[in-house]
């Protein structure tokens, strides 16, 4: 009985202080903009200084997506942030399949969504407009 109530009384507890800890506010406002349509994923916050030379995206990170499946990658801001945070998506050839910068107008936008036609391993980079100084968030939802 005794192991019973310790048991019970840690896992309240470690309850109550999970749910006591703060969200970052940067990240559940992004969510909340992503739409009622897109059920949340992961988020990758990206935090970075400036830098003048190079051409690459600096932040990297991978992420496997499923065939047929359509994803909502929302790139939000810091208010402190100099530049605007963009995504560009490079298939396992290190082909580019996607980036949230508009060809046309040049201007990053805010989401853009993408549905997968193979699934695989994918390399998300973001960076932030001009590479320079910014602090932000990337969400990566699933679109119902």
């Amino acid at each position: 009985m005794k192991k019973y109530i310790i048991s019970i009384s840690f896992l309240l507890a470690t309850f109550l202080v999970a749910s006591g800890q703060l969200t970052d506010p940067l990240v559940s406002k992004c969510v909340k903009s992503t739409g009622s349509a897109a059920i949340y994923l992961k988020d990758f916050r990206v935090q970075l200084g400036p830098v003048s030379t190079g051409s690459d995206l600096r932040y990297k990170t991978n992420m496997p997506l499923w065939k047929d499946t359509k994803y909502r990658f929302s790139m939000c801001n810091s208010e402190d942030s100099k530049g605007d945070l963009i995504l560009t998506i490079r298939d396992e050839a290190n082909n580019d399949v996607l980036s949230s910068v508009d060809r046309e107008t040049g201007k990053p936008r805010p989401y853009i969504d993408y549905v997968c036609n193979k699934s695989g391993v994918y390399q998300l980079n973001y960076d932030f407009t001009g590479r320079q100084t910014g602090s932000g968030v990337g969400i990566v939802s699933l679109m119902r």
